[in-house]
């Protein structure tokens, strides 16, 4: 199953449509995590709450918890060593690869990819192309890929200047 999210900063109605593969919002993100009170919601087109990803803890490093509804909570990880930088989902036993900043990574159970991920620059924004092989999965990827994009993609605002034409007139007087 393939869903697009396109982060963009066209249009702020505090929400992320999430479109399926017939072209359609199937679901919407919304919140923030700029501060550790914010959680992001899943709902579906009818605004039921399917999930949300919350901060559960305070210090130096942050450790987030997703919570599906008639799911047991999932944590996500980050195990930090010198050679690699790896995150790991609790009670789904899914250990991420791949490179986050880059924006291609992988979602695995063992040897078994479980989705994949994508972050390409689309016309209005940067887009996430999510390809999850299990229904069940979907809450988790959805709402972890937007925590990582998150992390690593900085919107770019770029600085408006005057219309290509206007003359600019030094008046001494």
């Amino acid at each position: 199953m393939l869903f697009w999210l396109e982060l963009n900063q066209e249009k702020a109605y505090g929400q992320i449509p999430v479109v399926g593969e017939n072209g359609k919002v199937q679901y919407f993100i919304q919140g923030n995590l700029d501060n550790p009170n914010h959680t992001l919601y899943l709902e579906n087109i009818a605004k039921d709450e399917i999930g949300r990803l919350f901060t559960d803890g305070c210090g130096i490093i942050a450790s987030f918890t997703i919570d599906v509804v008639n799911h047991s909570l999932v944590g996500i990880k980050k195990l930090n060593t010198p050679n690699t930088n790896i995150f790991y989902l609790t009670q789904l036993k899914y250990i991420v690869t791949g490179s986050i900043k880059r924006g291609t990574y992988t979602f695995r159970s063992g040897f078994k990819d479980v989705a994949d991920v994508e972050t390409i620059v689309g016309d209005h924004g940067v887009v996430l192309v999510c390809d999850i092989s299990k229904p069940e999965d979907v809450p988790f990827i959805l709402l972890t890929s937007v925590l990582f994009t998150q992390w690593h993609v900085t919107p770019l605002k770029l600085p408006t200047f005057p219309p290509i034409g206007k003359k600019f007139e030094i008046n001494p007087n």
